[in-house]
């Protein structure tokens, strides 16, 4: 059946009705205080997201109802994942900085290139990446090292009826200035280009692209826990090496967790964030990140005793981040 039919438009009352219908209740908050947080502070489908993490009931009466889930429940856990988006977003910030000197203080230290000539042949393997920095060069943000450091010519686009930006010519374009034009899907690229026959990488790709997963994720605002089941991936092996030394962590808990998606992007982010993060960097937003987990996340947590799904997973991510900072002082 189409959505057009099935699911039509409807008002916050309605959908408050919908959600009783389900077994959601309103014990700590009225009906009308939640149809005013619908209208006016967030959406249903963002709010209802959250209740994937509930189980239904499979007979009986309330057969197709969800189990213990209150309107309060998915509110909070709206606002945790808010808190959450913000951190992370800082965080992998700081991975893609910190990794971004790094490669560019070890082709400092290369006699194998001169910072140019790499460019330059890693352009010639992905000229997708002209195109895109062709795209870009009219920006008032980057237009200046582009028009610099390429030849552009402008040519006529007959199907848009307009001239456009077309790079000639790419041979006079250092790596130090590459990096700052490039994505960090793209960098990640040229990260493993470069270290591709080298030793001295302190990151496989495959935990960066999870890194840069959670990163898309929370740079185009997704609700990143609103599905925290199992089964849905399968760790790097140097993730499994790290977490199977946290001894209250057991083989069957690490696996399991391991294969939850937005958990596996977050412990990926702590491992990559603890390897090559400045320890002064480190300081601040661990203590931000540390000040989340262990103070607000548990400021409601009896909305949560009963789902075990939910609680496991917080005792988990709380297990990874004492074990990897646990007593650093960093400065």
């Amino acid at each position: 059946m189409s959505n057009r039919i099935n699911k039509p438009k409807q008002t916050a009352k309605q959908l408050i009705l919908k959600m009783k219908e389900k077994g959601i209740t309103f014990k700590y908050i009225t009906e009308e205080e939640a149809a005013e947080y619908l209208t006016d502070r967030n959406n249903y489908l963002r709010t209802a997201a959250y209740r994937k993490n509930y189980q239904k009931h499979t007979k009986g009466k309330n057969i197709g109802k969800y189990i213990s889930l209150d309107f309060s429940f998915l509110q909070e856990m709206s606002t945790i994942d808010m808190h959450f988006r913000f951190i992370v977003s800082k965080m992998c910030l700081d991975i893609e900085h910190a990794l971004k000197v790094q490669v560019l203080k070890d082709i400092e230290n290369d006699s194998s290139t001169n910072g140019y000539d790499i460019v330059k042949t890693f352009l010639e393997k992905n000229t997708y990446i002209i195109s895109k920095l062709e795209a870009t060069s009219s920006s008032p943000f980057t237009s200046d090292l582009i028009c610099k450091y390429f030849t552009i010519k402008k040519v006529d686009n007959v199907e848009k009826c307009r001239k456009e930006n077309k790079i000639v010519f790419y041979d006079d374009c250092p790596a130090w200035v590459l990096l700052e034009m490039l994505t960090f899907g793209d960098f990640i690229k040229f990260y493993d280009f470069y270290y591709s026959a080298k030793e001295q990488r302190k990151v496989s790709s495959s935990v960066i692209n999870l890194v840069k997963s959670l990163r898309n994720g929370v740079a185009h605002n997704n609700c990143i826990l609103a599905d925290l089941a199992h089964g849905t991936s399968n760790a790097p092996g140097e993730i499994k090496n790290i977490i199977g030394k946290i001894q209250s962590v057991n083989s069957k808990q690490r696996k399991k967790k391991l294969s939850c998606r937005p958990m596996l992007e977050f412990v990926a982010l702590l491992y990559t964030y603890d390897l090559v993060v400045s320890d002064k960097v480190k300081y601040y937003r661990i203590k931000e990140l540390k000040m989340l987990f262990f103070t607000r996340m548990r400021q409601k947590k009896g909305f949560f005793k009963n789902n075990e799904l939910i609680k496991s997973n917080y005792e988990f991510a709380c297990k990874v981040i004492d074990a990897i900072y646990k007593g650093k002082k960093y400065i």
